[in-house]
């Protein structure tokens, strides 16, 4: 029987994500200096969905073509929660740099994608 950890582990990320994202969170403001918490924190936080999403369509599904999946699937989902914050929450807004932020964490994962599946056939990580 299959395990689908991987799966499960990406779902729960996302929803993590998802709730952070939606949450009226009442957080300090950070000052603007270009590159802030908020952004690294945005961009590691679709590090960590790209990388557990292409993981799992990987070692669960065995879809090992799959680049192009998880871009455009963290991506949409990265720009449908802004738009969920500009559009619909009042105590939030919508904010090109959060998809900036979200992107480039996306593209971190494509830089690095060899090694991380390499560490974690190697160790076993969630595999069956």
């Amino acid at each position: 029987m299959p395990n689908y950890s991987w799966t499960i582990f990406s779902l729960s990320i996302g929803a993590i994500i998802a709730f952070l994202s939606t949450a009226p969170l009442e957080l300090p403001p950070i000052d603007d200096f270009g590159l802030s918490i908020d952004k690294l924190a945005h961009s590691f936080a679709y590090f960590v969905l790209a990388t557990s999403l292409g993981l799992s369509l990987d070692l669960d599904w065995k879809i090992v073509k799959n680049k192009k999946i998880v871009f455009y699937t963290v991506f949409l989902f990265g720009l449908i929660l802004e738009l969920i914050q500009g559009f619909i929450l009042v105590y939030r807004s919508f904010e090109a740099y959060d998809l900036v932020a979200n992107t480039s964490g996306i593209i971190l994962y494509f830089l690095f994608v060899k090694t991380l599946k390499k560490i974690v056939v190697k160790s076993r990580i969630f595999l069956n």
